[in-house]
């Protein structure tokens, strides 16, 4: 009994006796939150479905008039509602009304959620403990679910390794799963005063160990660095309160280990990436060993420190790969890649010449792994962290020496910022409007003539789509009011809410944060959980 008192306390009515009426519906509530953020790394039809009974008990409860007295003191539901009528207002210039209702529509929960947690009655501490574990839990078992596909689905792309939402949106949910389990501890080790000796701290960091690992699985830059920026922030802000000393000195050397182990093993996959093997360092041969010429381009493109351009006798690769493969060397592979460069990648990483000799080094595994598009046999069967380092050197160096984007993660996002950067410019004001955004960045790539002309991204990042949307004007409308509700509440005084809020604004840089049911459940649910509750 005294549990469900705990978890479940009685509500007294304005008259200051117990309703069992608003203890049900208060009951109700707090399981649903439960349900919800629980649902909210694994499924967008569970959250849409709670968000629902959510809106449901809340007009069923009424109490309206207590819940109006909440509104009116809770600044960080009108910085919502602002957020949601600059939406609104800004559809009036907008030429594309069914895109821009469709994105209003997707933003819903952006209102609904903080309409419904910021007039409802407070949680107690102990529940909010609970959601975040049981939010905890979920990110964790569905890491599980993700290491289980990984063994068991041959070839099983990263993106797709968590089948629930997209891998970034997850990424984001393991690095706040991170910032939970670390605060958790920081506050049982208060309160316990043992550090090294409490057997949970280390379940708990096994917890920990094993997040940060999957994390290199899904191959999330910036979910480190997100990691890094909050723990930063993290402990500048609240290093003085961490009341053990012991616990403090732990956090502060992981924090400087992890950032001196980040900068030499990026010097070692530097080295390792751009250190010429032999073949590189000799001076260019004409002929292959069987008298045929070799094609140089020289155009200096590095891969696993050979030059893939160079040594190509494209005449006895196709007469050997005719002998080991019943595909074609022009047919397409099964990730949409030509056979034919993506074997020339992938005996370029041997560091030999690309002809009848280097096809003579494949082993039959390694034709395999050409078929299905691999390009670089550390992509197969190097480690997770030296497949995101090589990923990026290659990346880069495509773009060093030919300016290619397309299908490069991060050097397409740089092409798509300048070019959301320019319709700000010439729409700096007022913007384009709620629902011209992608219009407008589509036609802006047709005029520079962008190698990403046709696709159907935007400026993936959210403070430039609130810019090419609402320009300066409505962009500093939305700003304000939310730094007036950080400061009115003093909400970055909560690390569990500052490291949230870190979180959110970094992914903003690289993501299109809020164009998502996931995104938007997850930039506003955290936030309006803890933005008050009680002891």
């Amino acid at each position: 009994m005294n549990l469900l008192k705990t978890y479940f306390p009685p509500v007294v009515d304005s008259n200051g006796a117990v309703s069992w009426r608003l203890t049900v519906h208060s009951a109700i509530y707090f399981l649903l939150l439960v349900v919800l953020i629980g649902s909210q790394p694994v499924s967008n039809f569970m959250m849409s479905g709670m968000e629902i009974l959510l809106a449901v008990n809340w007009a069923l409860e009424w109490d309206m008039r207590a819940k109006w007295q909440r509104a009116r003191r809770s600044p960080l539901l009108w910085a919502f509602l602002v957020l949601m009528v600059v939406h609104l207002v800004w559809m009036i210039p907008s030429q594309n009304a069914a895109y821009g209702w469709n994105d209003i529509f997707k933003k819903l929960p952006l209102l609904a959620i903080p309409l419904v947690v910021l007039t409802s009655r407070p949680l107690v501490r102990r529940q909010l403990t609970m959601m975040l574990f049981a939010f905890v839990g979920t990110v964790f078992v569905a890491t599980i679910i993700g290491r289980i596909r990984l063994a068991t689905i041959p070839d099983l792309p990263y993106r797709q390794i968590i089948p629930f939402i997209s891998h970034i949106r997850f990424a984001m949910n393991v690095c706040l799963a991170i910032v939970v389990i670390v605060w958790f501890c920081v506050e049982r080790t208060k309160r316990t005063g043992r550090l090294f000796s409490d057997w949970l701290l280390w379940v708990l960091l096994a917890v920990t160990v094993a997040l940060v690992d999957f994390l290199f699985k899904l191959r999330s830059y910036t979910a480190f660095v997100m990691l890094f920026v909050v723990s930063v922030v993290l402990l500048a802000v609240f290093w003085r309160r961490i009341a053990n000393r012991w616990l403090a000195f732990v956090l502060t050397t992981a924090v400087v280990l992890v950032a001196a182990v980040t900068m030499l093993v990026s010097v070692g996959m530097y080295s390792d990436y751009y250190s010429l093997v032999p073949l590189a360092n000799e001076p260019l041969r004409q002929f292959t060993a069987n008298g045929n010429r070799y094609q140089h381009k020289q155009d200096g493109l590095i891969e696993n420190g050979n030059y893939v351009n160079n040594y190509i006798c494209r005449e006895e690769l196709e007469r050997e790969w005719a002998k080991r493969s019943a595909m074609g060397i022009y047919d397409t592979t099964g990730n949409d890649y030509t056979v034919y460069p993506t074997l020339l990648r992938y005996i370029n990483a041997k560091g030999t010449t690309k002809d009848s000799a280097g096809m003579a080094l494949l082993a039959e595994s390694d034709i395999r792994a050409i078929e299905k598009g691999i390009a670089n046999p550390v992509y197969e069967s190097g480690s997770s962290l030296r497949k995101m380092y090589y990923v990026m050197f290659f990346e880069y160096e495509c773009y060093r020496k030919f300016g290619a984007v397309k299908n490069f993660t991060m050097l397409q996002r740089f092409e798509l910022w300048k070019n959301a950067w320019r319709i700000f410019c010439n729409n700096p004001l007022f913007g384009v409007g709620t629902g011209d955004v992608v219009d407008a960045c589509h036609q802006q790539l047709v005029v520079d003539g962008s190698p990403l002309e046709g696709t159907y991204k935007h400026a993936h990042n959210q403070y430039l789509t609130f810019l090419v949307s609402f320009g300066i004007i409505g962009f500093c409308i939305i700003c304000c009011f939310f730094v007036y509700a950080f400061r009115r509440q003093s909400l970055l005084r909560n690390p569990v809410v500052l490291a949230f809020v870190s979180i959110v604004l970094i992914s903003f840089i690289t993501e299109d944060t809020l164009e998502t049911l996931a995104g938007c459940v997850f930039s506003v649910l955290f936030l309006c959980i803890t933005y008050k509750v009680e002891s």
